[in-house]
């Protein structure tokens, strides 16, 4: 998100900028792919006991641990491989050493510790999720040297909780519908909890959104007060994914319903092109 309004905000047009974008693009897709190889191998056993998540290629069996292990150590060696050649910004690290791998090697610090422990204590699990998406959002402007408005940042923390929590909550329908199952965390929450949450994580998303369009910086940056209208879409993307999880039970896989129910993507592409149209084509 930080990189597409810094885009819009003509602050990243040449190739100094966007090669290392691209680059820390490509070493935290390789980060991504080990942690989730590093957590299939971790939870084998209770996905096998998942009513879909047992056709994954680890509790199938079709891929062996050790090969898992080993794909994994070689996603991790070539993601900090290409974060070391990273350009080095004097703003997120006073040390000589590149700022992609500062992240990249916070992005794996967390979730090996997400995956070894802290994804069986309640509301940590769901937290570590939402700071490792956090991470991977606010990186690209970091090492790009650009200025990300807190409000921006806390939007993007509270909307990966959002999904975080709302996961669990489709999780959890599906477990108590199949008698059981599932990870054990789920064991330690309730219907209640996770509506709170939901409910609380939704709220702070769209009421940060809201105060980042029409704070005096992100008005000064963007020379106008227009992004205000694209707060509708959020909050229909907001309510639509909620109705989603509540009346048709479709919480389990965000990114499944994120990109086929026509509802989401008309408010994604609403809230692309409102904003496109607020800021590219402000006089």
């Amino acid at each position: 998100m930080g990189i597409l309004f810094a885009h819009l905000a003509h602050q990243i047009r040449d190739a100094s900028v966007l090669v290392p974008v691209g680059l820390l693009f490509v070493a935290f897709c390789l980060a991504s792919s080990c942690v989730y190889l590093l957590n299939d191998i971790a939870d084998r056993e209770e996905d096998a006991r998942h009513p879909v998540k047992r056709m994954r290629p680890i509790a199938s069996g079709r891929l062996s641990v050790r090969t898992a292990r080993v794909a994994s150590l070689a996603c991790a060696v070539a993601a900090l491989a290409i974060a070391w050649t990273l350009p080095h910004a004097p703003k997120v690290t006073p040390l000589a050493i590149p700022s992609g791998l500062v992240v990249l090697v916070a992005y794996l610090g967390l979730n090996v510790a997400y995956t070894a422990w802290l994804k069986q204590i309640v509301i940590a699990d769901v937290t570590c999720v939402a700071l490792g998406f956090l991470i991977r959002v606010v990186s690209g402007p970091k090492v790009a040297g650009l200025e990300v408005s807190s409000w921006l940042i806390l939007c993007t923390f509270f909307g990966a909780l959002f999904l975080a929590c709302s996961k669990r909550r489709g999780e959890l329908l599906i477990t108590e519908a199949n008698g059981g199952g599932g990870r054990s965390v789920l064991q330690h929450y309730s219907d209640r909890v996770l509506d709170l949450l939901v409910g609380m994580a939704a709220t702070a998303t769209l009421i940060c959104y809201s105060i980042y369009t029409a704070s005096p910086d992100t008005v000064a940056k963007f020379k106008t007060d227009h992004l205000l209208y694209t707060v509708p879409f959020v909050f229909f993307g907001l309510g639509r994914y909620v109705l989603l999880l509540y009346r048709r039970q479709r919480g389990e896989d965000p990114a499944r319903v994120l990109f086929t129910d026509p509802g989401l993507l008309l408010a994604i592409v609403g809230w692309l092109g409102s904003s496109w149209a607020a800021i590219a084509l402000t006089p």
